[in-house]
């Protein structure tokens, strides 16, 4: 009872089945990156990759048209120009509060008035 020639034809059966299906598995995968690469081509929108190169040469072209010979000022107060901490106010620039008087009315913002022809405050029914 020797079954050798048998199991070797299922052997090569099953390597053969699995070649077939590797190539396949690979022609397919080429077939759909060739697709993906004529198309991106065909289309007019810009890949991140060459959005990227366009500001890079954007930014490229401002530095180079700023006049080298003029350096740019240094910021007095890096951090108050990104809004990290509050910069100093001159001293002509300080408002004073306004002084009471005990007998005078202040001003009144009209806005913040209630208004005199409301009998009954709006969030009561009459």
């Amino acid at each position: 009872m020797i079954e050798g020639p048998k199991d070797t034809g299922n052997r090569q059966d099953t390597i053969q089945r699995i070649q077939v299906g590797v190539v396949g598995l690979v022609a397919v995968l080429l077939l759909v990156s060739v697709a993906n690469f004529v198309l991106q081509r065909a289309s007019d929108e810009q890949s991140a990759l060459e959005e990227i190169q366009a500001e890079a040469a954007g930014s490229a072209r401002e530095l180079v048209t700023d006049s080298p010979s003029v350096p740019a000022p240094a910021p007095a107060e890096p951090l108050a120009e990104l809004g990290i901490t509050p910069a100093p106010v001159a001293e002509d620039e300080v408002m004073q509060p306004v002084p009471v008087v005990p007998g005078k009315r202040s001003q009144v913002v009209p806005d913040l008035e209630p208004d005199p022809k409301l009998e009954a405050p709006m969030d009561q029914e009459r």
